[in-house]
């Protein structure tokens, strides 16, 4: 046993040091493997991480930028920011978030409807995520709250800003009004996600909302591992919207306003008809944007959605109506253009107008002898029929939309309607049916399918008196237009007679708009009355008397020797359109040249500092 005992011990030796290399090399290895890791962690990737590191210790939060201003032509503040103290909740710092609230509510209003929204806020997004609570706060509450911060845990208080509308309700429908983000729209810009942003609605708001909302700025934020802040790192301002100045002319929008609103349903267009700029574009019922783009009052948002007149539409681009005799002013020149009538020959009159066994009547009987001139004078049916009908419908519809119907305008506000002027090729796509002629003798005076807006007719108007294509606007432009617009494809001289028939109209005895005649002295007025159609016979049993009556018309341009300003009003079953609407264009048109907006410097914002401080009106192009 003694002899064998050095072997043993040496074989244990040997065993010994073979497992202390392999742990020894196993060691080394995971070592020198722990090694490797750690070199490509915080050397080779140490950008990757460190990025990964910052983003969880910084946070970005954006600042939402001050939205542009609104003004008229002359610099009339119209829609502007102002201050907007609030209060906000982060769900996440709240140990209970209903008593946050409770604790709230001891200063500011906090209804069970807020209470919803903000639990659905807190469940939706993330906890750090700030949930509006209420704004438009008073001074004192605001104080209030910050001295109890403190006290309630996820409270946080700021200042932003909300949109007031200055001369609100003559302004309403062209301004438009701003409002929350629809679900459909926070994905278009992160800005949108601001608790309370708003945007563009309606309105030259809505058109032009992209440059009114300028970009956002953003705060840079130190962060503990809750999300709390510990510091501010940085910030970036952010950029206010662009300014607006509009061609409206706010005086006589409120002029119009009032002198339209005795009417229940009504409309009026101004423009300028060199530069196209439209001065008044005013429209009844209205309403008061600053009751629904700033802490909604509820009653109110409800009393406008059921109104039957329905307040919120413009009906100066949304109302469609027939044009009745003013469009007796396109058949005049289609009929000369096309060679069918010229101003010499005479037709007569006798009452009626017959079509196969179909009779149309014409609203009195205006005897023998009656020429184009004193067919516009006297607004006769029958010589328009007569025209319509050896003319065919296609060339009338072609010098329609020459003189801007049927058709929208990129002026500045959406949701135009664009009207109708039918032709074959229309009733074909969408009646599946042929054009038959007593469809083109009573479109000849602007009744049937023939369908058009205020802001058409005015369009219509100024074309008719200046012989160009012109194009409306509701925005002013830094850079005055220098050329003049292009000249319609219509004979001149056949334009001068019609235009001397709308001029008979007013200022000559019988012309069916003479009471209507400008007091001005020798500054004339030249125009079109028209009624339209608006129930037939079979049901008129079951409207009210009010809805039984027909719409009345006028359009008008002045002064009619060097014209300058074009009109056209529609009022809603307001009868004939010399007994309604002629008097309140007349009366509009007597306030506008003596106002002369077009003989004035306009106004340019700050955001077109690099031009002049004023741009004067464009001089006629004769």
């Amino acid at each position: 046993m003694t002899k064998k005992r050095p072997d043993y011990a040496r074989r244990q030796r040997h065993r010994f040091s073979r497992r202390a290399l392999l742990v020894g090399v196993g060691q080394a290895g995971l070592f020198g493997l722990l090694g490797w890791r750690l070199h490509q962690l915080q050397i080779l990737d140490s950008s990757d991480y460190r990025l990964l590191s910052d983003e969880n210790r910084m946070t970005m939060q954006l600042v939402a930028p001050s939205r542009g201003a609104i003004y008229d032509r002359y610099g009339t503040v119209i829609a502007q920011d102002r201050e907007n103290l609030r209060v906000l909740v982060l769900p996440a710092f709240c140990k209970s978030l209903s008593g946050t609230l409770d604790a709230l509510a001891t200063v500011v209003p906090v209804t069970d409807a807020t209470r919803d929204r903000i639990a659905r806020a807190a469940r939706r997004q993330s906890g750090y995520y700030p949930v509006l609570v209420a704004e438009g706060l008073s001074w004192r509450q605001f104080a209030l709250l910050n001295v109890l911060a403190p006290q309630i845990p996820g409270m946080r208080t700021d200042r932003s800003a909300y949109r007031l509308y200055n001369h609100s309700r003559p302004m309403a429908h062209v301004v438009g009004y701003v409002g929350m983000a629809g679900k459909d729209e926070v994905n278009d810009d992160p800005v949108m996600r601001l608790p309370g942003f708003r945007t563009g609605r309606t309105g030259v708001e809505k058109t032009f909302d992209r440059e009114l909302r300028g970009s956002p700025g953003s705060i840079k934020y130190e962060v503990d591992v809750r999300g709390r802040v510990v510091r501010e790192l940085g910030s970036k301002p952010s950029t206010k919207g662009r300014d607006l100045v509009l061609t409206i002319d706010h005086h006589l929008q409120t002029v119009a306003l009032d002198r339209i609103k005795e009417h229940r349903v009504a409309s009026i267009v101004v423009m300028d008809v060199v530069t196209g700029g439209i001065l008044v574009m005013a429209s009844t019922p209205t309403f008061d944007p600053n009751d629904i783009a700033f802490k909604v009052d509820m009653e109110k948002w409800k009393e406008l959605a059921r109104n039957g007149d329905h307040p919120m539409h413009n009906r100066a681009v949304r109302g469609q109506y027939p044009p009745g005799s003013t469009f007796k002013v396109v058949t005049a020149l289609a009929g000369l253009s096309a060679g069918v009538i010229d101003a010499h020959e005479t037709m007569r009159c006798p009452g009626s107008y017959a079509v196969g066994r179909k009779r149309f009547r014409c609203w009195k009987s205006h005897g023998g002898g009656i020429d184009v001139h004193q067919a516009l004078k006297q607004s006769c049916d029958v010589y328009f029929y007569e025209t319509a009908k050896r003319m065919g419908i296609d060339h009338l519809a072609k010098v329609a939309r020459e003189l801007g119907l049927g058709q929208t305008y990129d002026c500045g506000l959406s949701g135009q309607k664009p009207g109708l002027i039918p032709d074959q090729a229309w009733k074909r796509a969408n009646l599946y049916d042929a054009w038959y002629t007593g469809e083109t003798v009573i479109a000849g005076i602007g009744q049937g399918f023939v369908s058009t807006t205020p802001l058409q007719l005015a369009v219509m108007t100024t074309r008719v008196a200046t012989g160009r294509a012109v194009q409306p606007s509701l925005v002013m432009s830094p850079k005055a237009r220098t050329e003049p617009w292009p000249l319609l494809d219509l004979d001149p001289v056949h334009l001068e007679i019609v235009r001397n028939g709308m001029i008979a109209v007013v200022n000559e005895k019988g012309g069916t708009a003479g009471r209507s005649a400008l007091k001005l002295g020798d500054v004339q007025m030249a125009g079109k009355t028209g009624t339209s159609q608006v129930v037939s016979s079979r049901n008129e049993h079951k409207l009210s008397a009010y809805e039984r009556e027909t719409h009345a018309l006028f359009i008008a341009f002045a002064p009619a020797d060097a014209p300058r300003y074009a009109a056209a009003c529609v009022v809603e079953h307001g009868g004939g359109g010399s007994r309604a609407a002629a008097p309140v264009v007349s009366d509009v048109m007597m306030e506008l040249l003596l106002r002369d907006p077009a003989g004035r410097p306009a106004f340019v914002s700050e955001s077109d500092s690099e031009t002049p401080s004023a741009v004067a009106a464009a001089e006629p192009v004769r």
